[in-house]
């Protein structure tokens, strides 16, 4: 009964290794070039071009053979798809994001730390053992609030993020 169930499963498992692995063929490869067609008007980009001059600027326009940029100062700036090295598009910063988490992370830390340093005792009076919890609690909470959400808005994200290289 055991061996028949256990084929059984061989079986199964089998059939659907190879479907998934059908399903996986049938997917058409997207050209890296299409990211950037994807993009909107407007996307503020990056182009490394073979001549070594990176642009920056606001998108125009991308065909199947140009990119165009608005370069800040210059006006527009059309760039053969042959000349162009990489496209970088400037992810977005998530500056209230991180200090939220850092504010939530930071307290709890603080809080449990705080606590701990109340409830230790330690055994001597004087400096940090005269605290009871409540008041280590409410310390450490504080120091962890002001130290996680500093720490969420310090960090760093976003950035430039290739999305195009031939």
């Amino acid at each position: 009964m055991g061996a028949l169930r256990l084929e059984t499963m061989q079986i199964r498992a089998a059939t659907l290794l190879a479907l998934l692995a059908l399903g996986a063929v049938a997917q058409t490869p997207v050209s890296p070039w299409e990211s950037v067609k994807a993009l909107a008007p407007g996307t503020e980009i990056r182009v490394a071009s073979a001549t070594a001059e990176t642009i920056q600027g606001t998108l125009k326009s991308v065909t199947d053979s140009e990119l165009v940029v608005l370069k800040p100062g210059s006006g527009p700036q059309s760039l053969p798809r042959d000349r162009i090295m990489s496209v970088s598009v400037n992810g977005k910063g998530h500056r209230l994001r991180n200090a939220l988490i850092g504010l939530g992370v930071g307290t709890a830390v603080g809080v449990g730390v705080g606590y701990g340093i109340g409830h230790a005792g330690c055994g001597k009076s004087g400096g940090w053992c005269d605290l009871n919890e409540g008041v280590g609690v409410a310390i450490g909470g504080v120091g962890g609030l002001v130290g996680g959400t500093l720490t969420g808005v310090l960090w760093q994200t976003g950035g430039w993020r290739k999305i195009y290289t031939p």
